[in-house]
């Protein structure tokens, strides 16, 4: 349903500016000065579009909605600001608040004891996991990368693995007999998932969660 509402609304955005272009060159009004004029409400529409994609990322729905206003309120000269000087702290600030909020959501609260912690700062691992019962690992990558490697490892019904990188690099070789359900948040960053699954039904699953900034995550057999 949602997918249908955004496809909607961007469709019907698209034919509003083509109507405006079009009314622009029969010269019934001014479309560049309009555009010129009202273009952060695309700003602001944009942060519409995040919060109806996913209402977890709120935060930084709001982010985004609150620079659009500024930017339009400059446009029309209701303040006298620079927008930017408080947009860049803004984002900052949002980038901290994400991280403490989604990685405490994230947690499936897995005891310490039967997760592995992997962590690279300024640095890489490489890591194989060979569990005979794989209940999940938390991963860590600073300004580092680290590559484990979970295909000789058995999930027997499911296995959280929260991953936290910021810029840097995680690449994640998962089996094919599981099911990969991919939950991480990205933020300035990427999430590939290239792993292809011949599992059944009734396999076990792993989630792969946490925060992706300024990084690349991974997913492959």
């Amino acid at each position: 349903m949602k997918t249908y509402i955004i496809r909607f609304i961007t469709g019907l955005a698209i034919i509003i500016f083509g109507v405006g272009l079009l009314l622009g060159n029969l010269d019934v009004f001014n479309f560049g000065e309009v555009i010129g004029k009202w273009w952060p409400l695309i700003v602001i529409g944009a942060g519409i579009l995040v919060f109806i994609n996913d209402v977890k990322s709120y935060i930084w729905a709001l982010v985004i909605v609150a620079a659009g206003a500024m930017l339009q309120l400059k446009q029309l000269d209701v303040i006298d600001v620079n927008p930017w000087q408080f947009v860049w702290p803004v984002i900052i600030i949002a980038i901290g608040l994400s991280v403490i909020i989604n990685r405490t959501a994230s947690s499936r609260h897995i005891s310490k004891s039967d997760r592995d912690d992997i962590t690279a700062i300024l640095g890489g691992s490489d890591q194989r996991n060979m569990s005979d019962d794989f209940k999940g690992s938390r991963v860590t990558a600073i300004l580092g990368g680290v590559k484990i490697d979970l295909r000789k490892a058995t999930i027997k019904k499911e296995a959280t693995l929260e991953v936290f990188s910021l810029m840097g690099g995680v690449e994640i070789i998962v089996p094919r007999d599981v099911i990969v359900k991919n939950q991480t948040s990205a933020i300035l960053g990427g999430i590939e998932d290239k792993s292809e699954q011949d599992a059944t039904k009734n396999a076990p699953i792993l989630y792969v969660t946490g925060d992706v900034i300024m990084a690349g995550v991974e997913i492959k057999n």
